[in-house]
């Protein structure tokens, strides 16, 4: 992946954005995907889409949505009336979303995360408790979430839902 992004730089579209954070990049999978936004996280002060940024939200979550296909979808808050806004963009809309990554600093970066759901259904046990849930239970798998560098897998089990580390969770065979 290219190791760097610069500053005060316009791309015509999340696709350029992605292609060039792809340069060497063998599959274009859930890896490069998770990788990407922890990348697009760490220098989140200095990235910005426009349309956006127009709906003037707070507490702006970017998220790369994988279930069968690629989605990004934004939600943010609506800072008078409290209401929230959710966007979604499908992959095949990416060449017509404008990013622009800036060298000064923004004041209110965005949180990017991903939501994974190549893992939906697999079966796993609990190395460590996930209140309420004790050590032992054998969960299903949900997703494997990021937000920001945090990387949990969601589980459900005897109706309860938990957001759990890799290393607290023992995937199990299929």
């Amino acid at each position: 992946m290219s190791s760097e992004l610069v500053g005060d730089e316009a791309f015509s579209s999340l696709a350029q954005l992605v292609a060039r954070m792809a340069d060497g990049t063998d599959r274009l999978d859930e890896a490069f995907t998770r990788d990407m936004a922890a990348r697009l996280h760490e220098h989140a002060d200095r990235v910005s889409f426009a349309e956006v940024d127009a709906l003037a939200l707070e507490d702006i979550i970017v998220t790369f949505y994988m279930d069968r296909r690629m989605r990004l979808v934004v939600t943010g808050n609506l800072s008078s009336s409290q209401g929230q806004v959710s966007i979604s963009w499908n992959e095949a809309d990416f060449p017509r979303v404008p990013v622009t990554l800036h060298v000064t600093p923004r004041t209110a970066p965005y949180t990017f995360a991903t939501l994974d759901f190549s893992v939906r259904g697999h079966r796993a046990e609990l190395r460590a408790p996930a209140p309420p849930l004790p050590a032992g239970v054998e969960v299903g798998v949900r997703c494997l979430s990021t937000v920001g560098d945090v990387v949990t897998y969601r589980v459900r089990a005897h109706g309860v839902d938990a957001s759990v580390a890799p290393a607290d969770l023992n995937l199990l065979g299929d």
